[in-house]
């Protein structure tokens, strides 16, 4: 029976419907609360608790196939009470999916309440009955903690079955050794081996879950694990594992709900130490402190797991191949890794929905105006009043007076309350000062969420020196060059004669040249080798090179090597070579960048391979890869292919495409075809045409032409236009005349014109001898000597014989013998 069919069976049973909707809830939700209905449940049968105090409300009716009034009535009359309390949300869970008029009743219901209504129906329920395998014992009521075998081996228990947090779309971050591991795994192994229980105790997102699951993992991968989803449900686990007479762990994630009257009692601990379960827990260190009445607790003795990492564990997150845990690694201490991990996407998620009419949106526009002051580059901690003053663009475009939103003091209590060990959406600085929590500045980032205009003049106004100030307008450069010409324009206006220069900068980047010359002229301090230098760049791109020329060498002058660099390119251009080297070793020498590549590419037009080569070297020494290729691909030119690989495949490391097809060429040279191959593909993979064809001509050359013709195609395809020389030949070798008819036109097209010839020979065969003497006519005027020859096997009659003649005449000043002997017997000597 499928997950559909089951819920629909399980809802004759409305107690039991709700009890197993509840159980996936709490698997979808962890944190989900039930509610005892027994008293009246207020239109509420289980919350999950909201970090500002409220609830997400959840109602579960078991109703039948449609919606009528009746259903509707009671959905009304829930909807009433629950909404006396205020919640936060509030979602009706049926076995069933909307019709389009009961959607559109559902739809109007929405309109009349002040929070947010949501549907679980049947399609919910099937896909998260796929999603959460575990869930399957609902449909097996009270026989299913009585069946180990439907309990699954540790190691088959991932983090996320267990309880770990996802940290975002890509899963659960690869995992960091602490420093209480070797510990830890002594107690799970004892606890695995004669039955006990193990606590680890820590503040929210510590990483106790992670750990643990981590250390069961490793001590007892062979126990079935057994984690009950209420805590009414521990006494029937406990009696099957005791029936079962398997080696268990009881896991117990986050314990304080499972020590109300329901859950564990020390006998029941006693129960299973005797049977040789290892009970695993958690709980943190507020609900510790809560709970340390209770005999449970006290008869466990905790591992405590700081959520600050120790700078052992910091170097070890930092080591991560894992770029979300290497980026946790490097913010404030005070934020542990894991924490930063597990609280991150949740504030980041947090926010994303606040920014809503009945959410906060005040404390919203709060937050972002925090998190895009520091992305425009004010560093430190964000005084009240700047963040008051910046986040009123953000609450007005949001909609301002229309979201009704909250006042100051409730948006700020709200930004900074804690939602995990120490994270807040504004973490504290002292002195009524504030940070944005680093998560979500990164997450910012990476989303490439815009700063607006208003915040970059907020920032650049707000940085206390002028350090800070080109700080900002070199950011807002970056991600919004219209906006940096204005900070830049504000600053110069100032008097700051080097934000006249940046300026001139991105109005040359803009293309905004008149305006970037009168900014240099005027306004800059054309003393400056720097501004000079931009000036020659200025002109050099308007086509003003003399100028450009003499800017340059002012600008060399005044110790700037990269004005050497860039009049040795000018020069380059103009033809002007022993003196563009005399520039690009001075640039060289002093160290400007791309000086010896540039100078090795001049080298090498010049035809000095060697001196060439050693520039590159040179490059390469000092930080500049980028020469490689040229410097392998030199190698390869002189058959030192040996020399070259070493060279090519470094650059592969790096992704240079490039570098793939050269070290398959190279390859090849040397007679390694199986690892030229592999090459070949992927240099192909990565769209290189070329490669295409050079794999075809290897195919061919040993004999599998089938392998070759969608090769020589793709590389066609790609612009290579010698393919279909050699896909033209291929075919006509393969007797397939008229396939090959078109590709030699196409060759012929491209200016190949040997496939005349060969053209004329296909339409020869295919008994066309008139055509074939059209082609080779052009061929043998081309020069091609063959096709005068086969011209003599179509001009056959008496009356063709002077052209004939004429041909032969023509194409035997090449000097071709075979050409001669037939003029010779046409001719013979009177």
């Amino acid at each position: 029976m499928g997950a559909r069919s089951q819920w629909r069976a399980l809802a004759e049973e409305p107690y039991a419907f709700e009890a197993g909707v509840a159980t996936l809830l709490g698997l979808v939700h962890p944190g989900l609360v039930r509610v005892d209905g027994a008293g009246g449940d207020r239109g509420v049968d289980a919350f999950l608790p909201h970090p500002d105090g409220g609830r997400h409300v959840f109602q579960i009716k078991a109703f039948g196939r449609r919606l009528g009034s009746s259903q509707r009535s009671q959905v009304r009359k829930s909807l009433d009470r629950a909404g006396q309390s205020g919640p936060a949300s509030w979602t009706l869970v049926a076995p069933l999916d909307f019709t389009p008029g009961e959607r559109e009743w559902f739809d109007a219901l929405r309109e009349a309440y002040a929070f947010p209504l949501s549907f679980y129906g049947l399609h919910w329920l099937e896909l998260n009955t796929v999603r959460y395998p575990a869930v399957e014992r609902v449909f097996r009521g009270g026989e299913s903690w009585r069946g180990p075998m439907a309990w699954p081996l540790v190691r088959e228990v991932g983090p996320l079955d267990a309880g770990v947090h996802r940290s975002d779309a890509d899963g659960v971050p690869d995992y960091v050794p602490r420093d209480i591991d070797a510990l830890l795994r002594v107690r799970v192994r004892r606890a695995g081996e004669t039955g006990g229980a193990v606590l680890v105790v820590g503040d929210s997102a510590a990483g106790k879950t992670r750990s643990l699951h981590r250390a069961m993992h490793s001590e007892l991968p062979a126990h079935r694990f057994v984690r009950p989803t209420l805590p009414a449900e521990v006494h029937a686990a406990v009696a099957a594992i005791g029936a079962s007479g398997e080696p268990c762990v009881l896991w117990l994630d986050d314990l304080q709900p499972y020590l109300q009257d329901a859950g564990p009692t020390v006998a029941v601990l006693a129960e299973l130490c005797r049977t040789g379960t290892a009970v695993l827990a958690t709980l943190s260190g507020a609900a510790y402190e809560a709970s340390r009445g209770s005999e449970v607790v006290r008869r466990m003795e905790p591992l405590v797991l700081d959520r600050r990492w120790t700078a052992a564990e910091r170097g070890r997150a930092r080591a991560s191949r894992d770029r979300r845990v290497a980026s946790a690694a490097e913010v404030d201490p005070a934020i542990g890794v894991a924490e930063y991990l597990a609280a991150g996407p949740r504030l980041w998620h947090e926010l994303r929905l606040a920014d809503r009419a009945g959410g906060r949106p005040r404390g919203a526009a709060l937050t972002w105006a925090g998190i895009d002051l520091v992305r425009a580059g004010l560093e430190g901690p964000l005084p009240t009043e700047l963040l008051l003053d910046a986040h009123v663009p953000y609450l007005a475009r949001s909609g301002g007076a229309l979201l009704r939103p909250e006042s100051a003091g409730d948006a700020l209590a709200w930004a900074t309350k804690v939602r995990c060990g120490v994270s807040s959406m504004l973490l504290p600085a002292g002195d009524g000062s504030w940070e944005a929590h680093p998560h979500l500045v990164d997450a910012a980032r990476q989303s490439a969420v815009p700063v607006p205009a208003s915040t970059w003049f907020q920032a650049v106004l707000g940085v206390p020196d002028l350090d800070g100030a080109f700080r900002v307008a070199i950011n807002a450069t970056e991600e919004d060059p219209s906006v940096g010409v204005v900070l830049w324009r504000m600053l110069a206006d100032a008097g700051i004669r080097r934000a006249a220069n940046n300026l001139a900068v991105v109005l040359t980047d803009l293309g905004r040249y008149e305006e970037a010359g009168h900014v240099l002229r005027s306004e800059a301090d054309l003393t400056d080798g720097t501004v000079l230098l931009n000036l020659g760049n200025l002109l050099s791109r308007t086509g003003r090179l003399d100028e450009a020329a003499d800017a340059y060498r002012e600008a060399g002058v005044l110790g700037r090597a990269m004005a050497w660099n860039n009049l040795g390119l000018l020069l380059r251009e103009r033809g002007e070579f022993a003196q563009a080297e005399v520039c690009l070793r001075s640039a060289a020498m002093g160290g400007a960048d791309d000086a010896e590549f540039n100078l090795g590419v001049l080298l090498t037009d010049l035809g000095r391979p060697e001196e060439a080569m050693a520039a590159y070297a040179r490059a390469e020494a000092s930080g500049d890869s980028d020469g490689l290729l040229n410097w392998a691909l030199l190698l390869g030119e002189v058959g030192r292919w040996e020399e070259a690989e070493p060279l090519l495949r470094r650059r592969t490391e790096v992704g240079d495409p490039e570098a793939a097809f050269g070290l398959a060429n190279a390859l090849k040279a040397m007679g390694r075809l199986h690892e030229a191959r592999q090459w070949f593909h992927r240099a192909i993979d990565g769209g290189d045409a070329r490669a295409a064809y050079n794999l075809a001509n290897l195919h061919r050359d040993e004999g599998r032409p089938e392998l070759a013709e969608p090769l020589y195609r793709r590389a066609a395809d790609g612009g290579v236009t010698h393919a279909l020389l050699n896909l033209a030949l291929l075919l006509k070798g393969q007797e397939r005349p008229a396939d090959a008819e078109h590709l030699f036109r196409l060759a012929a097209e491209s200016g190949f014109g040997v496939a005349r010839f060969h053209l004329g020979q296909v339409l020869s065969v295919m008994g066309r001898p008139r055509e074939a003497a059209v082609e080779w006519r052009r061929a043998a005027a081309d020069g091609d000597a063959t096709a005068a020859i086969a011209l003599a096997t179509v001009l056959t009659e008496p009356a063709d014989l002077p052209e004939l003649r004429y041909v032969l005449r023509r194409a035997a000043g090449g000097g071709d013998a075979d050409v001669a002997l037939l003029l010779s017997v046409l001719e013979p000597s009177s």
